[in-house]
């Protein structure tokens, strides 16, 4: 299964999901003079992920106040529940990594895995809109 089946999203641009998948090691090693790694699409999804959420809270849980609010959404944004959502899809093999990342375990490093889901999240707000990247987020944000 691809991951694009994997997570309910087709891309019209490819080249927003290979941005996505692409790690700043990988970049550097190679010496891809006009690629991008996903830093700039994580810097969004971060913002992206952050207002889904929000958003989610604010109209779900209308007693709480904003403290509690905020304490969930941390907990639900963090890298530890990030990370376990790119392991639910199998990001970490997607990855485009470079060599020293490849061979320290990057693939299943935390913080590499957080910041590619806010990465993916990101490309599929830029491909798609705000309701796909809100329809893909939600999926792991409900508790089902």
């Amino acid at each position: 299964m691809s991951l694009e089946e994997r997570i309910g999203y087709t891309f019209k641009n490819r080249k927003q999901l290979r941005i996505a998948l692409s790690h700043s090691s990988y970049i550097n090693e190679e010496k891809l003079s006009g690629y991008q790694s996903n830093e700039r699409l994580e810097f969004l999804g971060d913002s992206v992920l952050s207002l889904i959420t929000s958003e989610y809270l604010y109209k779900e849980y209308t007693k709480l106040p904003e403290g509690k609010l905020t304490k969930i959404r941390a907990s639900v944004v963090c890298e530890r529940s990030l990370c376990e959502f790119s392991r639910a899809i199998g990001l970490g093999e997607e990855l485009m990594l470079g060599k020293g990342e490849e061979n320290s375990n990057g693939r299943d490093r935390d913080s590499i895995l957080a910041d590619a889901f806010e990465a993916l999240l990101a490309a599929i707000y830029l491909d798609g809109g705000m309701e796909q990247a809100r329809n893909f987020a939600l999926r792991f944000l409900v508790p089902s």
